[in-house]
């Protein structure tokens, strides 16, 4: 599912949202929900284009060629809150994957997810990328990064990662990530990049590539510079939803890696292992 309002970052998102669905011979449907008249800055795109329905009948027109999933490509019109909306959508088609941008048309800043963006990542039953247009991927999803933490979530979202990698023919490059100074704390990442590399490579079947640790302060930028160093095509963050409204909606980490990686970030929901019975 491609979440479209006609801004650049939607747009972005259809191009990778095609390639994907390429990669996972999977359909592939756009919904864009109709919204307040402030919002329709967005249809300015439209070329001329009377209404919604016309704009997306020429991009079906216009994309299809692109894709060759084997499956649907279709779109979807709702109306009311986004968020609800486009999550209401997703449930009803039990969507696999959503690929959306990380801001719309409402105008937020460049420096924070969009509101939209970030209610869909806290509540979404399924795994969400999300890109900006200056980010860079390779289509065929050779190379893919894993963040590893201490917490047991990051290795639950691994048979969903692993999924998607060998879907995609990809390598994997786990990253664990170590904000504490506690040397305790390293040897647990460690050892849980140990268990996550175990679990790909003898159980999912998925190439580990490499191993790698970001220590000490200002962990993102230590992490975003990883991603551009090795110019990987995604990567994967666990995000585990308590019910707590500023647990669910601050996560300091995840929101500047979405507004820094040079790739696209794959969001992987997963139940907090500390309340499973």
């Amino acid at each position: 599912m491609v979440p479209l309002d006609f801004s650049e970052t939607s747009m972005c998102a259809l191009l990778m949202g095609i390639d994907m669905a390429n990669s996972l011979k999977s359909d592939l449907r756009i919904v864009h929900v109709r919204q307040q008249p402030k919002f329709a800055q967005g249809y300015n795109t439209l070329q001329g284009a009377a209404s919604p329905e016309a704009l997306l009948d020429k991009l079906l027109l216009d994309e299809r060629q692109k894709y060759f999933g084997g499956g649907k490509f279709d779109y979807k019109i709702r109306e009311g809150n986004a968020a609800e909306e486009l999550l209401n959508q997703a449930k009803y088609d039990d969507t696999t994957i959503i690929v959306m941008g990380s801001h719309g048309v409402s105008g937020i800043t460049t420096s924070w997810i969009g509101g939209t963006a970030y209610k869909m990542i806290s509540s979404a039953s399924c795994p969400i990328v999300v890109i900006r247009p200056d980010m860079v991927y390779d289509k065929n999803f050779g190379k893919m990064a894993i963040r590893i933490s201490i917490r047991k979530t990051s290795r639950a979202m691994l048979p969903i990662v692993a999924g998607l990698a060998k879907a995609t023919a990809a390598k994997a490059t786990l990253i664990g990530v170590q904000e504490s100074r506690f040397q305790w704390i390293f040897n647990r990442i460690n050892l849980s990049i140990r268990q996550a590399q175990k679990y790909l490579e003898n159980t999912a079947r998925v190439p580990v590539e490499e191993a790698i640790t970001v220590r000490g302060k200002d962990t993102v930028s230590r992490f975003i510079t990883t991603l551009k160093e090795h110019q990987f095509d995604a990567v994967a963050i666990d995000v585990t939803n308590k019910g707590t409204f500023l647990l669910d909606r601050f996560r300091p980490f995840l929101t500047q890696v979405i507004n820094q990686s040079p790739c696209p970030v794959i969001t992987v929901p997963v139940q907090d292992v500390k309340t499973t019975r």
